[in-house]
């Protein structure tokens, strides 16, 4: 179907809903040659069309041919979208992920709205834009249905300069993009079953994602890795199954959020996979995410297997799988079981699974969250070297994104390593700069769990604001209880601050939780810490002990196994862990422990006896 080139956005709008085309040709097609599929669509007008054609039909057609050339065909290449249709006034673009759609839209506006200093303001041109997530069928010309439609309302509803998103596109782009949505309520769609909410991408914030602000080194907003839940499949298909399916589904994608590390599509996004075998790959293609969680229940009389796998949609690869067995006497028990297991378990393998991918990435096109990424081995790894090359990449992420919490929290943790152990490269003002960044982080990271346990941890180990330091882990654990990262740093600030049965509960649940967590020695080292200062000193042996298998660099793991081997009669074996710290760290003073604020430190005088025993300098 060819439109006249002077078709106005309100006759465009009622031709979407009268045949439901995407601006494809009408001719007819066989149903073997159309495809469905899930779709990002893109509907643009140009404001007050017919009359500037009307004012200068020549000059703003040779206007129009040099936009579409030198701005919006550039943008819609580099953003990876299928120019569907282009019209007299307007445009059709499907694109492969709602961050693509936005990221090409705001390029666009962006360069829109620095027109030729010799056009009159009565003459400039001006887009109003649509985007939304939907149903669209195709025959390889065009694209028709409900999403074309519903971004052509979008975009009729739209300010001159202005783009308007549904929820769909708002729920993936809200975490990954730095923009602000303003909610302009629901909206009815002609021929569109329920009213579609509307939210606007506020004006002022636009140029802090333009076209060089979000696909460029120097961007400011971090973007963080997708991933979705499918409605797991139920091989049984019965009823009760199926609903336990569509629970446990659900309950993860809602804990899966709680995470913040990473963004979990909206669970009525996902539904619409319900009931079929969607390829992983297609998945992520569809829905622009890295990551797919299935899983699949079978069923031999009473007795039902759910497996789970997570799979990384570019390869079609599992990162991770397994399998849970139960009945269906007790659904709440199995499903609380099933989610607290997954989500113990995926968390370190989505973030060992980032790091790899940030760390191939080149260095010019690594953001402030890939450095982050690259700095989290390193600032874990409790040595001189990889501190200092952690802190490099760091002070690269802050001077990129000045508020980005996680790198504020890690920064603060590697300086307050640095100042607590004398490594070279410190300088006398570690100390203040590990507690100015760890508040950083907790003001700045309200939503992320671990930047505001590990900004609660320094800030406890630092100063005597332990007020703060349990606000701030007390509003992790209330974010989410089920990541064990997050629950070892809240164990290790309680016991700093004197919360012995609170951290000794968190340190056993973060193991439990997530045997494989690559730094659970932290929370084993917190947790043998607590029964140090509780005086269960065999516990502590234990632990400590664990502490050191899980990184034998970890110097104060060393030096707590010493002090809790004296008390229960075991000196050879102390010695021998302190041999073992003057080997990892030959600089150990015993005023270096006397630089944490331990809430109960005059339990720990008594103790200190064995380092001067063993000749440890003051």
């Amino acid at each position: 179907m060819l439109l006249d080139p002077g078709v106005s956005s309100d006759t465009l709008l009622q031709i979407v809903n009268r045949v439901g085309t995407g601006m494809g040709d009408s001719d007819p097609v066989s149903p073997d040659q159309m495809e469905h599929r899930i779709a990002v669509v893109l509907c643009a007008d140009i404001v007050g069309y017919s009359r500037l054609m009307g004012i200068d039909e020549e000059g703003t057609h040779a206007a129009l041919t040099t936009i579409w050339r030198d701005v919006v065909d550039p943008r819609i290449e580099e953003c990876k979208g299928w120019l569907v249709r282009r019209m007299g006034d307007g445009l059709v673009v499907e694109f492969r992920s709602a961050v693509d759609a936005v990221v090409c839209a705001l390029a666009i506006q962006e360069a829109m709205r620095a027109p030729p200093i010799e056009t009159p303001p009565e003459r400039q041109i001006q887009f109003r834009m649509g985007i939304t997530i939907g149903k669209v069928v195709s025959d390889g010309k065009g694209i028709y249905g409900d999403a074309v439609k519903v971004a052509a309302r979008l975009e009729a509803l739209a300010e001159p300069g202005g783009i308007n998103v549904s929820r769909a596109v708002r729920d993936q782009i809200r975490d990954r993009l730095s923009v602000v949505l303003r909610d302009l309520g629901e909206h009815e769609v002609e021929n569109i079953e329920r009213p579609v909410r509307v939210f606007r991408i506020a004006t002022d914030r636009e140029h802090a994602a333009s076209s060089t602000g979000i696909r460029r080194r120097a961007a400011p907003p971090p973007q963080r890795p997708a991933m979705a839940v499918l409605p797991f499949q139920n091989l049984a298909g019965e009823a009760e199954e199926e609903f336990f399916l569509d629970s446990v589904a659900e309950d993860l994608i809602t804990e899966l959020s709680r995470a913040r590390w990473f963004s979990v599509i909206a669970r009525n996004t996902a539904f619409t996979y319900k009931g079929k075998e969607a390829d992983a790959k297609l998945v992520g293609r569809e829905l622009g995410v890295r990551y797919v969680l299935e899983g699949s229940l079978r069923k031999e009389g009473d007795h039902v297997h759910i497996g789970c796998q997570l799979v990384e949609t570019a390869s079609g690869q599992p990162r991770w799988a397994e399998g849970f067995d139960g009945t269906m006497e007790d659904t709440f028990d199995l499903q609380d079981r099933i989610v607290e297991s997954v989500i113990g378990s995926i968390g370190p393998v989505l973030r060992t699974s980032e790091i790899e991918r940030a760390t191939k990435k080149p260095d010019a096109d690594q953001n402030a969250h890939d450095l982050t990424l690259c700095a989290m081995l390193p600032a874990f790894a409790e040595t001189a070297e990889d501190n200092n090359r952690a802190l490099v990449l760091l002070d690269e992420a802050l001077e990129m994104t000045p508020d980005y919490s996680m790198a504020s929290a890690l920064s603060a943790w590697c300086h307050q390593q640095r100042h607590l152990l004398d490594w070279p490269g410190g300088g006398d003002d570690d100390r203040e700069t590990a507690k100015r960044l760890a508040r950083a982080a907790i003001v700045s990271g309200g939503e992320i769990p671990l930047a505001l346990a590990l900004g609660a941890a320094v800030r406890a180990a630092l100063t005597r604001d332990h007020h703060l330091a349990l606000a701030a882990t007390d509003r992790a654990m209330m974010i989410t209880n089920n990541s064990a990262l997050v629950l070892g740093f809240d164990a290790l600030t309680r016991c700093l601050c004197g919360a012995y049965d609170k951290a000794i509960e968190h340190a056993q649940k973060a193991i439990h939780l997530s045997p494989l967590e690559p730094l659970n020695h932290y929370a084993a080292f917190a947790l043998g810490l607590a029964y140090l200062f509780t005086g269960r000193d065999e516990e502590a042996v234990i632990n400590a002990r664990k502490a050191i298998d899980g990184n034998r660099k970890f110097a104060f793991a060393h030096c707590l196994l010493a002090l809790a081997c004296a008390p229960v009669g075991r000196t050879n074996h102390a010695l021998k862990a302190l041999r073992g710290l003057l080997e990892v760290a030959p600089q150990f003073r015993i005023g270096m422990l006397r630089r944490v604020r331990f809430a109960d430190a005059r339990l720990l005088e008594s103790d200190l006896a064995l380092l001067r025993t063993a000749r440890i300098p003051e």
